[in-house]
């Protein structure tokens, strides 16, 4: 025993014990005795850690649980296997084993997120990350084939038709055929697009040799056009639709027309679709404004497979705007292996469009132009968009999904905005009453928030998605993984690695989370008071099963009259970069309007396990463990900076109604548990290995049961009027 322990059980036992009790322990003071001569007068407090000890006549109870009310009681997240089960007895999923690219689950496993099947070349620190600055010149990317030419499989061949082989009612097309007579056969190919489209018969085919176009194309009837390679047949032609649309292709008012092997250059619109089904394979749509592809109409359809659109601008650009594929007025689309590159905007859905499909395709703005435009990865402003083994990456916003008919649902797709910053930078952001679910996903990049979401009706629902870098998007901006303005978001078997300022920040609406890890957070914030694994504000959250590590203001943070609920969850290592930096609160609660734990766990704090301000609380079943002494610097009502220096509570409750029941503090550099001009009650608390094990202060007190245990604390087991310094705000000084 160590001589200051020694010390503390001899004051305890003379405060404590009747004559009999210490006639019979005579022998054991005589001892005490001997300690005194080795300085017991000003002993040195031992450090914060503490054995535990269960009570006389009851079993001890397993590790990961504490005594309630009726036995013993798991704390923390529960239905954990394997490894990811500590000596402690607590959950902590295995981050250490799982890869960048991965979510770590609560049975020892890490979940894949992101685009499956990835193309060897685009893997990159544990991920798939297609690019097109990975693919040499003349070919496109796409996700799970790599780079393909923008030829198509069989390339251009040789002779004027390549590998196009002739079928029955096929009519050519030689713009070099100079020797007149032509019939539209191989041998006397016609020298003009109009003279085949004339010629060709429904369900026939105009195959294009060598050369540029400088027609326009318009079908109208089930016909295929055939190039003989992307790169070497150009269609550059131009005509206006009676609404005055000029187009380069227009294909309208027919069922199964086709485009294949070749490029369109856009007057304004490349390939128009209208009121017409249409297949496209192996072609390249490039411009300088306008749109590559439209699609309008009601019983309008579009399959586009194996194709590039891109922007064509010079040098830096021009600024003016370009959509890759627009998908309007109750029509329908599927893009498939393709790439759209750079432009304004790459995909727009609007004015009830039916729906649109996009499985495996690369949506990319190239560095070149990411410093000229603010450009969009997709707008979904009404239908439904279906995104499936996608990558939407270096757009200022990726996904903007908003209106009450629009609705996107994102499986196994990349996310990634630039990753060196951009202003007001974001991945995904839903609002004004849209809906969007997000499944096996990765949102990266540096971001003000990589997920928004705002506006009542919202509705949004996240899992197994992974939220990876989300720092700040520039020097004094904040970034934060999770943003919620409003609506109703849930997060489920999902993951936050090293996000910004906060891992999730809700603000408005409806919030709930279960098996959710949120890992690291900036380690300096640029304001305190927005900084936490988890920041609730004026809100409602629910937090089931959630995991917060490494953050350093507050693991946890509810204020502004916000409503907060946290069950079999585990809140460990909140600490400032520095042990002098001010912060370091597992829960912290400011001026909220109801505040409830259960089976829960707050280990390794500095400053307080738990600080709770002017906030009506229940606290029940919940484990707090090993705080250090630090500083907590804040802002009070008036302005003012406040300091107050050696902090290290487990339960600190001001001014407050606290409900605490069956609360186990241990391991605390100052009190396990300290009421400040607070009331409640408390109940089945256990409070050992602390400097103080209760303190009670000001003029409001809780009422106490008879079933509390306040024992093997260092100074005091209860102190009833105490006059500890605590903060008077909450609010961390910014």
């Amino acid at each position: 025993m160590r001589v200051d322990s020694i010390c503390y059980v001899d004051g305890v036992l003379c405060a404590k014990l009747g004559l009999s009790a210490l006639l019979c322990l005579f022998s054991f003071t005589v001892s005490l005795c001997a300690a005194s001569l080795l300085g017991c007068e000003d002993p040195e407090l031992p450090p914060n850690t503490y054995v535990p000890r269960h009570d006389a006549g009851e079993p001890p109870c397993a590790p990961g649980q504490l005594r309630g009310m009726s036995g013993c009681v798991s704390v923390g997240v529960q239905g954990c296997t394997g490894d990811s089960v500590g000596e402690d007895g607590l959950c902590r999923p295995a981050l250490e084993r799982c890869s960048p690219g991965t979510v770590p689950t609560f049975d020892g496993g890490c979940l894949e997120a992101g685009i499956p099947g990835c193309a060897a070349e685009f893997v990159e620190g544990g991920g798939c990350h297609p690019t097109m600055a990975k693919c040499p010149e003349g070919t496109f990317a796409v996700p799970q084939r790599g780079c393909i030419s923008i030829d198509g499989p069989d390339g251009c061949g040789s002779g004027p038709w390549g590998q196009v082989a002739e079928v029955p009612g096929d009519i050519h097309v030689d713009p070099s055929y100079a020797a007149g007579g032509g019939d539209g056969s191989r041998d006397r190919p016609f020298a003009t697009l109009a003279e085949a489209l004339s010629a060709v018969q429904a369900d026939g085919r105009v195959v294009l040799a060598e050369g540029e176009y400088d027609e326009p194309v318009e079908i109208s009837k089930p016909i295929e056009l055939v190039g003989r390679c992307a790169s070497r047949v150009v269609l550059r032609g131009e005509q206006s639709d009676p609404s005055g649309n000029v187009s380069a292709v227009w294909i309208h008012d027919v069922e199964g027309a086709g485009l294949r092997g070749v490029s369109v250059i856009s007057p304004s619109i490349g390939l128009f679709v209208q009121a017409a089904e249409v297949s496209v394979r192996d072609v390249r749509v490039t411009g300088a404004s306008g749109s590559g592809v439209v699609v309008a109409l009601p019983g309008a359809s579009l399959e586009l497979s194996r194709s590039l659109v891109q922007a064509s601008w010079a040098g830096e650009g021009t600024g003016d705007q370009w959509t890759s594929v627009l998908v309007l007025s109750g029509a329908r689309a599927r893009l498939t292996e393709s790439a759209l590159v750079d432009g304004t905007v790459h995909l727009r859905i609007t004015s009830e469009a039916e729906g649109v499909v996009a499985e495996g395709n690369l949506l990319e703005i190239t560095p070149q132009q990411a410093e000229t435009t603010a450009p969009v990865g997709v707008i979904l402003e009404a239908g439904a968009l279906q995104l499936d083994a996608s990558a939407l990456v270096h757009h200022r916003l990726g996904a903007l999904v908003t209106g009450a008919s629009a609705e996107l649902t994102a499986t196994r797709s990349l996310f990634a905005a630039p990753p060196e910053g951009v202003q007001e930078a974001g991945d995904v952001v839903v609002e004004q009453g849209a809906r969007a679910t997000l499944e096996g996903s990765v949102l990266s990049g540096a971001c003000d928030a990589q997920l928004a979401v705002a506006g009542a009706g919202t509705a949004v629902e996240v899992s197994g998605t992974l939220f990876q870098g989300a720092a700040a998007a520039e020097v004094g901006r904040l970034g934060y993984a999770v943003e919620q303005r409003g609506g109703a978001l849930s997060l489920s078997s999902s993951a936050v690695r090293q996000a910004g300022d906060a891992g999730l920040v809700v603000s408005g609406g409806t919030f709930s989370a279960r098996g959710v890890v949120v890992a690291g957070t900036r380690a300096r914030p640029i304001h305190r008071d927005r900084a936490a694994g988890v920041l609730v504000r004026g809100a409602r959250a629910t937090l089931a099963s959630t995991v917060v590590l490494g953050a350093h203001v507050a693991g946890v943070a509810a204020s502004q009259g916000a409503e907060l609920e946290l069950t079999e969850s585990l809140i460990e290592g909140t600490r400032p970069e520095e042990r002098d930096s001010t912060g370091g609160v597992g829960l912290l609660s400011a001026a909220s309007a109801r505040i409830a734990v259960q089976r829960s766990a707050v280990l390794e704090s500095r400053v307080a396990g738990m600080l709770l301000l002017a906030s009506p609380s229940t606290v029940e079943d919940t484990l707090i463990q090993g705080v250090e002494s630090g500083t907590f610097s804040t802002l009070s009502a008036g302005g003012q900076m406040e300091s107050v220096s050696d902090l290290g509570d487990g339960l600190l409750v001001l001014r407050s109604t606290a409900q605490v029941s069956s609360v186990q503090a241990e391991g605390c550099a100052r009190a396990g548990l300290l009421f400040g001009d607070s009331d409640g009650a408390l109940a089945r608390a256990r409070s050992t290995g602390n400097r103080f094990g209760l303190v009670v202060q000001g003029t409001r007190a809780p009422e106490l049961s008879q079933d509390n245990t306040f024992e093997d604390n260092q100074e005091s087991d209860h102190v009833t009027e105490g006059a500890l310094p605590v903060p008077t705000s909450a609010a961390p000084a910014p």
